[in-house]
């Protein structure tokens, strides 16, 4: 059974409920499913940028599978709107999925910072009722299931390249981290990333100097 955990951004209590009511009643199969409220505990002081930070870290860690955003917050006595910290999750993650929930779809639209489908009508969301409804859900799921499938299999390939570095020889070392270096640059749009595991076998200016060497080899042989 696939697992996954949804993360929701909303500062209403009610609301929050119902977004977890609409997608556990929809029509899914073999789906286990766990929520995160991210101001289940909210404080007054709450600052955005310690939110946005918890945020990338739960995706890093992998505590949540897609994030479900209001476009009104009212947070700390100010609004803020739901789309500024999808822009934000987005620079850093730029492929890690997300909606935005709003009663004016149009409004957020003119901001031209969302692609359209990422941005959910909530009457018809919430309108169990109806095939987009149901629709909607399902394409939360199939985005979600896609950025798991891709992630992992980065993963897994820089998992197996590593392995291959201590019995590589020299030449061959160099292939095989550039490979790294192309397969890390991937997986950034998906997982917020603080060093690159290259950096455990190689300093900085080492791995400039074996990239420029490639880089050379390369212009060589053309």
């Amino acid at each position: 059974m696939e697992k996954y955990i949804i993360g929701i951004l909303d500062d209403v209590a009610d609301e929050t409920a119902k977004i977890r009511y609409t997608i556990k009643n929809s029509i899914l199969e073999n789906i286990e499913i766990e929520f995160k409220e991210y101001f289940n505990n909210l404080k007054e002081n709450l600052d955005l940028d310690l939110l946005e930070a918890q945020i990338l870290k739960d995706i890093e860690n992998n505590n949540i599978s897609t994030l479900i955003i209001d476009e009104k917050i009212i947070m700390s006595s100010k609004e803020i709107h739901g789309s500024k910290v999808f822009e934000k999750i987005k620079s850093v993650v730029e492929k890690f999925p997300m909606i935005i929930l709003t009663n004016w779809v149009e409004d957020v639209e003119r901001l031209n910072i969302i692609d359209p489908d990422k941005i959910y009508d909530k009457q018809e969301f919430f309108d169990l009722n109806t095939a987009i409804s149901n629709k909607l859900i399902k394409n939360i799921f199939a985005n979600a299931k896609m950025y798991s499938k891709n992630r992992n299999n980065i993963e897994r390939k820089i998992q197996d390249l590593e392995k291959k570095i201590s019995d590589e020889g020299t030449s061959s070392q160099a292939k095989t981290i550039n490979e790294i270096s192309k397969q890390e640059d991937e997986l950034r749009k998906l997982k917020p990333t603080h060093y690159t595991q290259i950096e455990k076998y190689m300093k900085p200016d080492e791995i400039r100097e074996v990239l420029e060497i490639l880089k050379k080899a390369n212009e060589s042989m053309e």
